[in-house]
Order: structure tokens, then C-alpha cells, then sequence
């Protein structure tokens, strides 16, 4: 199973996505590209597809820190405009939030050492789930009745909301798409933010596993600390995605590769319980409508 999503020829995968930017970019007469920048996996992959794809002065990077922003994210995301050459423009959305009221949802935590921090999330994380359901499970069902899962969805959500207004708002101006960061994994199990890190104009990473995203970044030369830190949406501190989502990469995609080529029966030769399995497809279906368009009534007249 794992060599079903090991990628048969990443150079041609690259060329694939990169005729495909520069068609989006044609089709939609557009004069240039602007996406996020976190300094993550993901994003970092799609500025090297980009930089492929466009030459540097049609491309703009925003990175939207705010309180919760790891300093280690803004490092890794100049490092990948230095060598790429692309513009990365610093965006400070915490006013913004504070202004909305984001940071009423959680107390301050200001003089507290970011690993105290983290230790609070992961423990408060821990405590709104049970030997059923997931915290991230529970926050796909709207919180299921938790007062904490609801508030933490909007307190989550919202930072990736915003972003989008901000990549649209600047976008706009130049006449530049929005190109998406999500990859196969995140779209399939929801996880991402609906109208937030999913609102795009193109998705160039959306058909790779996230352990296919690992591989083509060493293909293309990403910094090898992005590829090798813990995968993270950065949204709170300390949450990274294998916690909130209590599997490893590696069997989710195995997992959601099985289902998608009815290969469920060769589950059972790599370690993994039937219970990970309808894990995944509850997840799947719970997210169902986060990968369509709003629903509507059909008029007969």
C-alpha cells in the first residue's frame, strides 16, 4: 500500500501542475498569482510550483501572523521568498481578531511561556474528547452539543477567514487569483476550514496525499526544516495536525487511498484496525458537504 502512493515520477507530477497553473492563470486572465504563505509543508510546496510556473514579479506571498503564530513560522516563510524571489508581504491579523473578539474565547497569554501554552491546548484538547469521538470529529458534528468544541471552532476558524478576505482584498487590486495550499488528505477528512484556507480561485496541491506532498517538496528542493517539522495548521500553540487529528499521515493516507481504489481488504497486511478505518470514513462523510457548493431547492415552473 505504501508504494501505491509513493509518486511513480514527480517530475512529470511537477510539469503536470504547472501546465495546470499557467492555464488557470490564462483562463482566468489574470496578471499573476497571490497565496498564503505559513511557512508550512504546504504552502511552501505551492510557492516552489508557482515559481515554476510564473516568473517572480507576477507572483505575491502574504504571511498573516497573529498572537498564536509560532516564531518559526515567519523565519520559514522568508526563507522560502529569499530563494525563490517572490515577494512576501507581513500582514499582523491580530487587531483584526482582537477586534471581532476572537481572543475573548481564550485568555491572554501574555508573559506565559509559549510552552505552558501549548501544554494548556493539548490538555484542553485531550479533555472534550472521549473513546468514541475525536475533539475533531466532535468539532465536524458542530461541536456536538460541547459549548468548548463550538467556541473553539469559531476561534479557529475565523483566523482562516480572515486570511482569505486579506489574500482576496490585495488579490483584487492586481488583478491576481488566489492560489489554494490544501492538499488530498486535508480536503477528504475535513480538514481545513470551509470559506477559509479552502476559499481559492485554484487548487494545485489538491490531488496529493500528504505524505505525496512530503515527497514532491524533497523533489523540489523545499528547506529541509519545513519538510522535517511537524505538520501544524497555527492556530493555536501546540496543536499540530496528527494530534488534532489522533493518526499518524501515513495510515490516513493509506486509509483514504484504500477507499478510493476499493482496496480495503489490504488494509489488514499494514497494521491498521478496522475501528482507524471507520474512523476515517466517518470523517469523510461528516465533511462531505465542506467539498460542495451551498445547497439549494430546485424550482419546477
Amino acid at each position: 500500500m505504501r508504494d501505491c502512493l509513493r509518486l511513480k515520477d514527480p517530475e512529470e507530477v511537477t510539469n503536470t501542475i504547472v501546465k495546470f497553473i499557467m492555464k488557470q492563470v490564462e483562463k482566468l486572465n489574470a496578471n499573476g498569482v497571490i497565496f498564503g504563505l505559513s511557512g508550512g509543508i504546504d504552502s511552501s510546496l505551492v510557492a516552489f510550483l508557482l515559481r515554476r510556473a510564473l516568473p517572480n514579479d507576477k507572483i505575491l506571498a502574504l504571511f498573516m501572523g497573529e498572537r498564536d503564530t509560532h516564531p518559526q513560522s515567519l523565519k520559514h516563510a522568508r526563507i522560502v521568498s529569499d530563494a525563490l524571489h517572490i515577494e512576501l508581504k507581513e500582514i499582523n491579523i491580530t487587531g483584526i481578531l482582537k477586534a471581532i473578539g476572537v481572543y475573548s474565547l481564550e485568555p491572554p497569554p501574555l508573559f506565559i511561556p509559549r510552552k505552558f501554552q501549548e501544554r494548556y491546548t493539548i490538555n484542553k484538547y485531550l479533555q472534550n474528547q472521549d473513546e468514541k469521538e475525536t475533539t475533531f470529529l466532535k468539532s465536524l458534528k458542530g461541536g456536538a452539543g460541547n459549548i468548548e468544541i463550538m467556541k473553539g471552532n469559531a476561534y479557529l476558524h475565523t483566523k482562516h477567514r480572515i486570511r482569505a478576505v486579506l489574500l482576496y482584498f490585495y488579490g483584487e487590486q492586481m488583478n491576481y487569483i488566489v492560489a489554494g495550499c490544501c492538499n488530498k488528505t486535508e480536503k477528504l477528512t475535513g480538514y481545513f476550514v470551509k470559506y477559509g484556507d479552502s476559499a481559492s480561485d485554484f487548487d494545485p496541491i489538491a490531488d496529493l496525499y500528504k505524505t505525496q506532498v512530503r515527497e514532491l517538496s524533497e523533489f523540489l528542493g523545499v528547506p529541509k526544516e519545513i519538510i522535517e517539522k511537524p505538520p501544524s495548521p497555527d492556530l493555536a500553540p501546540g496543536l499540530t495536525d496528527e494530534f488534532a487529528l489522533q493518526m499518524p499521515y501515513e495510515k490516513i493516507d493509506m486509509i483514504l487511498y484504500a477507499l478510493e481504489h476499493n482496496l480495503e481488504s489490504e488494509l489488514k497486511n499494514e497494521n491498521i484496525t478496522e475501528k482507524e478505518i471507520e474512523y476515517i470514513k466517518t470523517l469523510r462523510e461528516l465533511s462531505s458537504h465542506m467539498r460542495e457548493l451551498p445547497p439549494y431547492p430546485k424550482i419546477e415552473n
